[in-house]
């Protein structure tokens, strides 16, 4: 089992704004990600591996 989560934001025309892997037992936040994280739509899941769509209605 993999404990790492692995996250892309990508803009609305689907250009990478951020990527970051985050350990599952991890105590820091990451605060870039949890704004994008807001902003976002959830879009794609594969395995550990998250991705996020900027929604031009949240932005």
């Amino acid at each position: 089992m993999n404990n790492i989560n692995s996250y892309r934001i990508y803009d609305d025309k689907l250009n990478l704004l951020y990527e970051t892997s985050i350990g599952v037992y991890e105590k820091k936040k990451d605060v870039k990600l949890m704004k994008l994280l807001n902003k976002s739509r959830f879009f794609l899941n594969v395995d550990n591996l998250r991705c996020y769509r900027i929604d031009p209605m949240f932005s």
